[in-house]
């Protein structure tokens, strides 16, 4: 009897962490992609990243006054240097446009975008409940320029949208019976509250620079060995090699 339980345990919490794996990661999608004109004819020399606009409405976090606004200055940054990360794997040279700055004229990119929607949600729902409850929501739209000499030109834009809170919560170790498992709930509790603004972050930089580089294969710009695909909202997500991130904050 004692061996079935001790089995019965493990097999719970192996599904729990598998469970959490997949309904933890890639949870932020693309969507509205659309490209303009016949778009840039090589690779820039450098990728200028502006920080998005960020209207005190759209978010929906525990500060206000100063603490918000401090707040959304270091959101805005993080942002910005997230995507310039993932440009600088993926694409090529890039580095964040200083506020009040114009990137030069030129073989240039600029990329900018807006925050739609910032929900910081609750992590204790996240972590005890979990499966949504308690949900954080980030949502953007970005636009990418080219230079073309004479004037900037626009040719590519897309949504984003997804959030962290998705994986079970503790509660979901309980058994139909009653019986609790406290590696299951261990587990399930500690995938739950890795959920937050900061990991939304980090996944929202790697779809937008995923798009870029989709964008750059489909037009012959980079090779398909070096090519990242996004996560199109709605569909299944292509396999390509997993990045693993891990939030910082208190978020």
């Amino acid at each position: 009897m004692n061996l079935f339980r001790l089995v019965n345990c493990s097999l719970r919490f192996l599904f729990a962490v598998s469970l959490v794996a997949l309904t933890g990661c890639a949870s932020v999608g693309v969507g509205n992609v659309f490209s303009k004109g016949e778009g840039p004819k090589k690779l820039p020399a450098r990728i200028y990243v502006q920080e998005f606009k960020a209207p005190f409405d759209n978010f929906r976090v525990d500060r206000d006054g100063k603490d918000l606004t401090t707040f959304i200055a270091a959101e805005k940054l993080a942002l910005a240097q997230g995507i310039v990360e993932q440009l600088n794997k993926y694409v090529a040279p890039a580095e964040v446009l200083k506020p009040g700055k114009v990137p030069p004229r030129g073989n240039f990119w600029l990329v900018a975008g807006t925050y739609d929607r910032v929900n910081q949600g609750s992590r204790v729902l996240r972590t005890i409940v979990g499966f949504g409850a308690g949900g954080t929501k980030l949502e953007t739209r970005v636009q990418v320029f080219a230079d073309s000499g004479k004037e900037s030109t626009q040719f590519l834009s897309l949504l984003t949208s997804g959030g962290s809170g998705l994986a079970p919560g503790a509660w979901a170790a309980f058994t139909p019976a009653g019986a609790f498992s406290v590696p299951g709930a261990v587990a399930n509790a500690g995938g739950a509250s890795l959920g937050g603004i900061s990991i939304d972050r980090k996944r929202t930089a790697r779809e937008i620079v995923a798009t870029i580089s989709e964008y750059c294969f489909q037009h012959g710009l980079i090779p398909e060995r070096k090519t990242r695909r996004p996560k199109k909202l709605g569909e299944l997500p292509f396999l390509q090699r997993p990045e693993f991130v891990v939030p910082i904050s208190g978020l």
